[in-house]
């Protein structure tokens, strides 16, 4: 398993664009907008969904556990 492989199944989050509101666009490479939110609750957004991709790259790249990595990544668990 590769880091490529675990990013493109779960693209990154960005701000996209503002409104006069205070309000921001949360974007993926796959989605012009995710949702609509303060900059506050983006950047949370954004942070809580690149430490859960940090979190499978580590299980993915764990030579011990891989195995069972890739049988749940692969075909849910079965």
């Amino acid at each position: 398993m590769r880091e490529k492989y675990v990013e493109e199944r779960f693209p990154s989050y960005f701000i996209f664009g503002s409104s006069e509101e205070g309000k921001v666009d949360v974007a993926s490479i796959d989605n012009d907008t995710v949702v609509t939110v303060t900059k506050e609750q983006a950047d949370i957004m954004i942070l809580s969904r690149n430490s859960l991709v940090d979190m499978l790259v580590k299980l993915a790249l764990d030579e011990e556990n891989q195995a069972r990595f890739l049988s749940i990544w692969y075909d849910g668990g079965k």
